[in-house]
């Protein structure tokens, strides 16, 4: 019985070498009969190693003439507005395309910063002060340490820097 399974799952046994053989053949015609879709696009690129936290337009920017299959040009920054206001999260390297995995809002927060918290409900506005426990950039959730009473507590970061406590 074990001998059998194994050559049912494409092991030394004939129905094993046959799905194997199959499959190749399959492979190759949809190979032949379905070409693969792609663009030739013109993308920014870096002109200048470009550092985690460093303004990606700052530092320089060109353009480079990419193939890009259909599926994935959603995956790239396609155009210099895309990056206005953005800081890199990984190394950029010049020439490379830029992924938009690879940019992100500037931390506003920093990690250890004193930030105000404010609390608000119904005309009632309440205001503290805070350390922050980690970095983040408008919008984002951070948990921060009331220097008061020394509980943490979760808020939202606004553009102004300041943590929202919604209750």
């Amino acid at each position: 019985m074990f001998r059998r399974a194994r050559s049912l799952a494409g092991g030394p046994g004939r129905l094993g070498r046959l799905c194997r053989v199959l499959g190749l053949a399959a492979a190759t015609v949809l190979a032949a009969g379905m070409p693969s879709r792609a663009a030739d696009l013109q993308m920014p690129v870096p002109v200048a190693i470009v550092y985690p936290g460093q303004s990606i337009i700052d530092r320089g920017l060109s353009t480079g003439e990419f193939i890009v299959k259909d599926d994935k040009v959603g995956l790239f920054v396609l155009d210099e507005k895309m990056l206005q206001g953005m800081v890199a999260k990984r190394t950029l390297l010049p020439g490379n395309a830029i992924r938009l995995t690879d940019i992100a809002m500037p931390d506003l927060v920093k990690a250890g910063s004193q930030v105000t918290l404010v609390y608000r409900e119904a005309g009632l506005v309440i205001t503290s002060l805070g350390t922050a426990l980690r970095s983040g950039a408008e919008g984002d959730l951070v948990k921060v340490r009331n220097i008061d009473s020394g509980i943490v507590v979760s808020g939202v970061i606004d553009s102004d820097g300041t943590i929202r406590i919604e209750g």
